[in-house]
């Protein structure tokens, strides 16, 4: 998925096109738009690799509360562990892009719905980026 198919699939999933841009500024400082990406690790190196290879095979717990990961630098041991959740239930990688882009719909429709609302309708986008903040 290129940094523009990941714009287009938020439309689609319903963010008006000022709010994708948001959420794209967010995820572009957030992690480069890389979705195998370790906090940190600035040019998803093997150690991301690494990290989402152990994830994957179970050698090692997402759900750590402390490294950020993925598109949004997931954070929050919840969060995470709803991410790895997400992702096994589709069979997928943990950093599989297109997982991670429906997660964050997914996550902002049910774990943020002001926010969400908001998103659905947004035509100003440094107020849309400063509610994703």
């Amino acid at each position: 998925m290129s940094k523009l198919t990941i714009l287009t699939a938020l439309v689609r999933g319903g963010m008006t096109p000022i709010a994708a841009c948001a959420m794209g500024g967010n995820m572009m400082c957030e992690s480069r738009m890389l979705s195998d990406i370790v906090q940190g690790d600035l040019s998803c190196s093997a150690k991301s690799k690494q990290y989402t290879a152990d994830v994957d095979a179970g050698r090692r717990t997402l759900a750590d509360g402390s490294t950020g990961y993925g598109l949004c630098q997931w954070t929050l041991k919840s969060r995470q562990k709803k991410l790895y959740d997400f992702a096994k239930a589709r069979g997928v990688s943990v950093g599989d892009e297109t997982m991670q882009v429906n997660f964050c719909l997914a996550e902002l429709r049910g774990e943020y719905p002001a926010l969400w609302e908001y998103l659905t309708t947004a035509q100003d986008l440094y107020g849309a980026a400063a509610r994703i903040c």
